[in-house]
């Protein structure tokens, strides 16, 4: 629920051919061509997004309601720090990594 909704709150952030993937462990990954690469054709990682493990946990345990305030939380707090981060012009050899914890629950 959480990567989807992510997905779609970043949709307007990245050019049209980056496409999000939920990797195996959870973590979000936004994908496409690497501008400036030596290989015009090469796809990597432009931004990752995680939660950590003791939030996932606490999401599943957490009742439905609370489930839903703790997703928009970290929707808002993240999505932001992706947005104000974000440079397509400037991906490196890592992608800008995004990572929510329990401290952003607690503000």
């Amino acid at each position: 629920m959480f990567n989807r909704r992510m997905a779609d709150e970043l949709r307007t952030t990245f050019a049209a051919d980056i496409e999000p993937f939920e990797l195996i462990d959870g973590t979000l990954v936004f994908r496409g061509l690497i501008e400036g690469h030596r290989d015009p054709h090469h796809v990597g990682t432009h931004v990752a997004v995680s939660l950590e493990k003791d939030v996932r946990d606490a999401m599943e345990r957490a009742p439905t309601a609370e489930r839903a305030e703790m997703v928009q939380i970290y929707l808002d707090s993240l999505g932001t720090q992706v947005k104000a981060q974000y440079d397509p012009k400037a991906i490196g050899l890592d992608a800008l990594e995004v990572v929510g914890t329990m401290r952003t629950l607690q503000g």
